[in-house]
């Protein structure tokens, strides 16, 4: 199957079925007929901007990205930080942030999209989110500004 042709079906099982992970998907695709590894699959997801949200039963899932959630996104991490931020602590130039169970990497994918200039690069975990600032004085623009969010 050709890459254009995998990718639409993807965007179609997307729309059409809550799919939790990469290995959902690569099951559904299998459930099609088409073998897919999970490199591909990542690599699929990566340049189709699709991204992990909260379904309508609050568990995550992937979605597709629009032009329409771009500008909205700085609401949706405001959002989230004040749903499922526990507490931060900054530690030079990083903040760590403590998320309830599940929700860190759709907080980071929020805070991704939003491009603050003084972040250079985030990790999630399942709570967990390291947040690497440019700077110490960085670093303590993100707590302050998490902290407005939290208010």
């Amino acid at each position: 199957m050709k890459k254009a042709d995998r990718q639409r079906l993807i965007k179609q099982l997307i729309t059409e079925n809550e799919i939790e992970t990469q290995d959902d998907l690569i099951a559904l695709l299998e459930q099609s007929g088409v073998k897919a590894t999970q490199a591909t699959v990542s690599r699929d997801v990566r340049e189709m901007s699709i991204v992990k949200t909260h379904g309508s039963d609050g568990r995550v899932k992937y979605a597709l990205f629009s032009q329409q959630q771009a500008s909205s996104s700085e609401e949706k991490l405001k959002e989230s930080v004040k749903d499922s931020v526990i507490r931060m602590e900054r530690v030079q130039f990083m903040v760590i942030v403590h998320t309830d169970m599940g929700a860190a990497d759709v907080v980071t994918n929020f805070l991704d999209e939003v491009s603050y200039e003084e972040i250079a690069g985030t990790v999630a975990g399942v709570d967990t989110i390291i947040i690497i600032a440019r700077s110490e004085d960085d670093a303590i623009a993100v707590v302050e500004r998490f902290e407005a969010m939290m208010d």
